[in-house]
Formats: C-alpha cells, sequence, structure tokens
C-alpha cells in the first residue's frame, strides 16, 4: 500500500514510517521540519517539504495514488497552544481539514488520526476509557477533540473510514529535546548533562509511559486489520514522577533532585484504559518501561549532536543573551589591542595609519552599531595625541583635519559594513532560492518518476488484463491476515483466484517423512490424501529438499502439476501442490505468477508466525501450549469456517481428566500432531482440536491418550457427548 504520514520526519512519525516501510508498504511524508529531522527516515521515500495547510499538498495526493494516510502533523506543546491558540489551532485544525479533504478527493480509504489523552483534560475517573466526555483544559486539547469529530463526520459524510488513537505519554528516541518535550527524554538530557533532575511539584503526579515502538506497532496493525473507531494507546499503568526517577537510577547516575513549584495547568494523575484496543486488535505493549528508558538512554549517548549538545547550545545561546554589551566589550578588546600594537610599531612605521585599519576590522566583525563607538575610540586617541603635543585642549575640537578624519573614518566604517550587510543579505536570500528551487526539482523529479512507474504498470495490464494488479490485490487481501489458521484457508482461496484452478493442497511437512493435509480446494470432487508419505527423488521430494518450486514438465500420470514449498527460518516446513491446471495456462507467465503467489504465502505466514511468537504470553497458559479461551475460539471458529467452505473435518475432544497442572498439560500437547491445538474453553475446560479427522480416527487418538491415563472423549457439534468406547 502507499502509505502517506503528515509529521513523518517527526518523533512519532518516523517510527511508523518504519514499521510500514519493514513491510514493504510505500512511504511518503508531507512535513515541515519544524522538530522533525529527515535524518530520522533513511530508508526510500517520497515526500513534500511543506505546511499540511499548504495548497502544494494536493498537488502531493494528485500526483501518488495514497491508500492510507496517517495523520501525525500537529502542534504538540500544551504551553505553546496556551500562548499562541490562533497558531495552534492553524495547524490542528485548519491543517487537519486540509488532509482530510485532500484524503475524501483523492479516494483514500483510511485515515489514522493521532489524538491525545489532553481531550480527557483533568478527570479524575481513572482509568480514563474512551466512552468519557471530553473536558479538555488548553487549547491544545480542545483542537485534537475537535480533531476527532471532524474524523468521525468525514467517516459519516464522505466514507472516509477513519481510526482515532488517543495516546498517553509517548516517550522514546528520535524526540526532540527541550523543556517542552516529554518528562523522560528531559530526565535524559539532564542526567547526560551531570545536571540535576529538575521535578515541578512533589514527584507524586503520574503519568502512563507508553514507548514510541509499541504505538508504531498498534498503528500499523490497526491498519492491516481494518479497525475504526476510537481508541486509548497506552500501556494501562500508572507511574509516579518519583518512580521514573528510581527507574533513571537503576541506569545512570542521579546528580541531585531539585523540586520547584509545579506548572499551573499540570494535571495531578492520569492513564488510560487499553482493555478495549487489546480486545479488538488483540494488541499488547512489548516494551516495559526499564526497557524503554535503556533504549531512550542509550540512542542520546550514541547521537550528542543529535540530542544533548543540541540543548547544550540552546542553553549556551541564551547565555549569550544574557550579556547584551557583549560586542561592546569584544570592540573594547580589539581597541586595547591597537592601542598595544600602535606603541610598538608607531615609532618605527609612521605610513600606516592603525586606526584607519581598526576602522575597518570592526566593520567586519561586528554589526553597525559598534561602528560609531570604533570611530570615536579612534578620534579619542587622536585627541589625545595631539594633547600630549602640546597642544590646547579647546583649539583641537576646532582643528580641520581632526574633523576630517573623523568624517573619513565614519564613512570608511559605514561604507565598508554596509556592503558586508548587504552581502549576507543577499547570500541568505540566494540559499533560500536555492533551497527552493532543489525542493521544487525534487518534487518535478518524483512526478516524472511516478508517472514513468504508473505507465509501466498500465502497459503491464494492457497486455495481460485477466492477471492485472487489481484482480491480483483483491485476492491478495486473503492473506492479510495474522492468525496461520485462517492464513492457510486464504491462501487457498488466493491459489485459485490467481493461478485459476481448483485442485491445490497444502500439506505440513514432518520430519518423520509423513506430510499431513493442512488445507484444500473446496471442490467436493477434489478429496487428496489426509496424508503423504514422501517418495524419494519424487517431485515433492525434490521440492522440500532443494526448496525450490518444480514442475511435473514429463506431465507424468498422477503425479502433481507442480509442487512450491514453504520455507521459514531455512526449514521447509509445508508444500502448496496443484494436481489440475488447463493446458493452455502452462507458459512462462504463468510460472512467473506461481513464483509471486508462493513468496507472497511465504511472506504471509512468516508475518503471522512473528505475530503468534511475539504474543506467546499472551496467547497461550504460562509454561504450556494450550491456548487460552479467547485464542481458542478463534482457532475452533476458524477450523468450522474452513470446514463448511473447505470441507475439510475436523474433531473435538474433551479432556475428562482434570489435572491441568504444566507437567500434564505438556505431556497432552507431546501426544498431538503439528496441526492439533489444545486450548481452554470460557468455562475452563480443556479440549483437543484434531484437525483433518473424523470420529473414526479420533478413536485411535483417544485410545493413545488412555494408554497414557488420560481420558478423553468426543465432543459433538451439537454440544452432546459421545462416549467413544
Amino acid at each position: 500500500m502507499n502509505i502517506l504520514i503528515t509529521g513523518g520526519y517527526g518523533f512519532i512519525g518516523s517510527f511508523i514510517a518504519e514499521r510500514f516501510y519493514k513491510e514493504n508498504h510505500s512511504i511518503y511524508i508531507i512535513d515541515n521540519l519544524s522538530t522533525g529531522k529527515k535524518e530520522n527516515v533513511k530508508f526510500k521515500h517520497k515526500f513534500l517539504i511543506a505546511n499540511i495547510e499548504d495548497e502544494r499538498c494536493e498537488a502531493f495526493f494528485k500526483s501518488h495514488n495514497i491508500d492510507v494516510v496517517i495523520h501525525c502533523a500537529a502542534q504538540t506543546y500544551v504551553k505553546r497552544s496556551i500562548e499562541e491558540p490562533i497558531k495552534d489551532t492553524s495547524s490542528n485544525i485548519m491543517g487537519l481539514v486540509n488532509i482530510l479533504h485532500l484524503s475524501k478527493q483523492y479516494n483514500v480509504k483510511k485515515f489514522v488520526f493521532c489524538s491525545s489523552a489532553a481531550i480527557y483534560g483533568d478527570n479524575q475517573s481513572l482509568p480514563l476509557t474512551e466512552d468519557l466526555e471530553g473536558d479538555p483544559i488548553s487549547p491544545y486539547g480542545i483542537n485534537k477533540w475537535t480533531g476527532e469529530l471532524y474524523c468521525n463526520k468525514w467517516d459519516e459524510l464522505y466514507g472516509v473510514s477513519t481510526l482515532i488513537f488517543r495516546f498517553s505519554n509517548v516517550y522514546g528516541p528520535r524526540q526532540h529535546v527541550s523543556e517542552e518535550s516529554s518528562v523522560i527524554t528531559y530526565f535524559t538530557k539532564q542526567i547526560l548533562a551531570g545536571q540535576p533532575i529538575t521535578v515541578h511539584g512533589d514527584g507524586e503526579q503520574t503519568r502512563d509511559f507508553i514507548y514510541v515502538g509499541d504505538v508504531a506497532e498498534a498503528i500499523y496493525r490497526g491498519v492491516i486489520s481494518e479497525l475504526s473507531g476510537v481508541y486509548n494507546l497506552s500501556t494501562g499503568l500508572e507511574v509516579t514522577i518519583n518512580q521514573l526517577i528510581e527507574e533513571f537510577s537503576q541506569h545512570s547516575e542521579i546528580k541531585g533532585i531539585e523540586h520547584i513549584d509545579a506548572r499551573p495547568g499540570d494535571i495531578r494523575r492520569s492513564t488510560l484504559d487499553n482493555s478495549k484496543l487489546k480486545k479488538d486488535l488483540d494488541w499488547v505493549p512489548k516494551y516495559y518501561l526499564a526497557e524503554g528508558l535503556t533504549k531512550v538512554i542509550d540512542f542520546y549517548q550514541a547521537q550528542p549532536a543529535q540530542s544533548i549538545e543540541a540543548t547544550k547550545g540552546k542553553e549556551k545561546k541564551k547565555a549569550n543573551q544574557k550579556i547584551p554589551f557583549l560586542s561592546f566589550i569584544e570592540n573594547l578588546i580589539l581597541f586595547a589591542i591597537f592601542c598595544v600594537a600602535s606603541y610598538f610599531i608607531t615609532p618605527y612605521v609612521d605610513t600606516v595609519d592603525l586606526w584607519l585599519i581598526y576602522i575597518l576590522l570592526s566593520a567586519i566583525l561586528f554589526e553597525k552599531t559598534q561602528i560609531i563607538f570604533s570611530v570615536i575610540f579612534a578620534i579619542a586617541v587622536h585627541v589625545y595625541l595631539m594633547a600630549s603635543q602640546g597642544k590646547i585642549w579647546t583649539s583641537i575640537f576646532v582643528d580641520n583635519s581632526l574633523l576630517a578624519t573623523f568624517t573619513i573614518y565614519l564613512l570608511v566604517g559605514l561604507i565598508v559594513s554596509y556592503k558586508l550587510e548587504r552581502g549576507r543579505i543577499e547570500f541568505e536570500f540566494t540559499k533560500d532560492e536555492l533551497a527552493s528551487t532543489q525542493n521544487k526539482y525534487e518534487f518535478l523529479s518524483t512526478i516524472h518518476k511516478d508517472t514513468l512507474q504508473v505507465k509501466e504498470e498500465l502497459k503491464e495490464q494492457i497486455l495481460r488484463t485477466e492477471d492485472s494488479i487489481g484482480t491480483i490485490f483483491q485476492a491478495i487481501k486473503e492473506l492479510d491476515k495474522l492468525e496461520p489458521e485462517a492464513l492457510f484457508n486464504g491462501a487457498i482461496h488466493v491459489l485459485e483466484k490467481t493461478l485459476k484452478s481448483k485442485r491445490f493442497a497444502i500439506y505440513f511437512v514432518n520430519s518423520n517423512g509423513y506430510m499431513r493435509l493442512a488445507v484444500k480446494s473446496s471442490d467436493p470432487s477434489f478429496q487428496p490424501s489426509a496424508s503423504l508419505k514422501r517418495e524419494k527423488n519424487d517431485l515433492i521430494d525434490k521440492a522440500i529438499l532443494h526448496q525450490e518450486i518444480y514442475y511435473n514438465r514429463s506431465l507424468e500420470i498422477d503425479a502433481p502439476l507442480f509442487v512450491s514449498p514453504i520455507v521459514q527460518n531455512e526449514q521447509t516446513i509445508a508444500v502448496i501442490i496443484c494436481y489440475e491446471v488447463e493446458f493452455q495456462r502452462l507458459n512462462l507467465s504463468y510460472q512467473n505468477l506461481v513464483e509471486v503467489v508462493s513468496r507472497l504465502i511465504t511472506s504471509s505466514l512468516a508475518r503471522a508466525n512473528e505475530y503468534i511468537h511475539e504474543i506467546n504470553h499472551e496467547r497461550y497458559m504460562e509454561g504450556t501450549n494450550a491456548l487460552k479461551p479467547v485464542y481458542f475460539q478463534r482457532i475452533l471458529e476458524n477450523k468450522y469456517e474452513t470446514m463448511d467452505e473447505l470441507g475439510i473435518p475436523f474433531v473435538m475432544l474433551e479432556v475428562q481428566t482434570i489435572d491441568y497442572s504444566a507437567e500434564n498439560l505438556q505431556k497432552i500437547s507431546a501426544l498431538l500432531r503439528i496441526n492439533d491445538h489444545l486450548g481452554f474453553s470460557e468455562q475452563d475446560k480443556l479440549f483437543i482440536l484434531l484437525s483433518n479427522t473424523d470420529v473414526q480416527d479420533a478413536k485411535f487418538v483417544i485410545e493413545r491418550f488412555k494408554l497414557q491415563g488420560i481420558k478423553v472423549i468426543v465432543h459433538d457439534k451439537e454440544e452432546q457427548i459421545l462416549h467413544v468406547n
């Protein structure tokens, strides 16, 4: 998909861009670089440097076929929104409406809005749930709440599917370091700079800190799962500032703590309820606070130029501003140097006017206001010399030569200063013009490349309309699933739609030489064997061993037409077998399509397995392979769907043995095949799902459990219990 991220060079936006890029999506960014940095996004992408309310955004939408917009761009500082509410509204409302309007106009399929916990205000009904009424206490919160209303109305009026995430306190690497940054980033800056930590108030105020990587993961899953509505995005954990400092002390030495007055408008306690998101998206925060702090500290230690040093530079600038006469002092120092130089040089060289050189240097080094002082200093020297030669003071001030010298010094200083200032202005103007021209060039170059790409795509569609991009895209949406069971069902549909056959089967590969049927085409007349034995050097064996697609080029009878391996971690875990295709389709183009679809299925399965691995602690009972009720129910629903759509049977066994210890559950798991499942129902009963099995086959399994002292019975689909002797 083409993913547009407004504010994509910023702290949160860059992590979101990185997450989608890892999944091979095309990334587009609109950012004005007010807080973001282009170096935050180091991979290939297309961009527009502009404000989100800028009219150039329309040309960007028009030039690219955007599928999803993730709107991160915003003025995010609460204090600034109070001081400059008009600017806050311009960005957070006018900018949002502009991007929403363009999304509707150019047929964007999904719009994700990054909202904030600020919409709740100082509501102490903790934890805060999505159904609570908004009560913001700052223009920033008001505009975020208004932004949510706009998103909901765009969904109702124009059909732009919107997903709203209300962030708690997001922290992590790449965050802009300033006094307005998150407390974690600011504490990190103070600790690494060897400064005491500054705490507003007593430190017992609480916040809900969530790592930016967890935010990016939730948004990614929300987009690919077609989620919509309003969701809190948080850890659901309430952490005091004092507890945060204690956690920091485990990572770095703290030089001290300074308590100052609490900031007006700061809320006392805050935590968001994330149970709705966990349930609907099957998402949980991955990073604990300790892990997140480690990543933040490591990042800023490794990149001082981008974080701590930048802040030191600002502090140095502020320190300089505290010395209003710094240029004057520097001018005095220069004057003193020339006084010393004239004392030693004048007795030997009297043809050079040192004070004219002093005036020229002052014009070059200092601003125009110092020229007057420099001229006065130089004339003062001349007056002193004339007085020391015995001239009367009153005659000195009517001396025409002194007046002429003063005039020459002043004119030289002003003319040189004016020319240098004009040169600097012209140089800055030229730099701005160059930057503007470069932006225009990059924008036009991007349009040119996109036009060529679209041309090539249209050319391919014309040459092969039956297998057009649109047809394939609609088919592979079946692979956009995170549950392996559901993914195999989708894989069969993809194979049938794209490869135009009703004779596909996917088998699991076992180390014992036998393969177990996982799923097959829905055609009732197609009944492949429930298990297959690998025969040495046959088509299936070659595909498994060499991990390549093998074709039945000699058209051997009773042999499959082709076998494609599914490889994970360099191991062949399953094979796709095709038994029949129309003869006229057997060409090079078809073989290319087979390879593309096989790769898509393999890639989707890898993503699903990675997802299962990441949520193992949520999916299974601790220390066992027994599924928790909610995940067992999903597997069961997939089994019923597979049986209804593809005609693949399964048997559900109820474990009568009440011993649910981890040891006994592991014992039961060891007796199951790779595609069988063990799990608990909502009533805390233990069940076994035997894949691709009927009741007669289940008798052998029941007998196997009986020999191990475990009693199981068949659970009927109409909720009746049938005892099998």
